[in-house]
């Protein structure tokens, strides 16, 4: 599991649950896509929960 904060609006690199800072918000992580902007001010993303990441061919 990633130890690391993920600043709003950066890419994400790995599939999973990730959870906002103050512990009121998560969202499920899927890659390419970017974090969405905190429902709080001083927030940043972190990873709970690390997923298997599925391709699709």
């Amino acid at each position: 599991m990633a130890d690391k904060d993920f600043p709003a609006g950066e890419r994400i690199t790995l599939y999973g649950v990730y959870r906002c800072s103050c512990g009121a918000q998560e969202f499920f992580g899927v890659s390419g896509r970017r974090f969405p902007r905190q429902h709080c001010q001083s927030g940043t993303w972190r990873m709970v929960q690390r997923a298997r990441e599925e391709k699709f061919f």
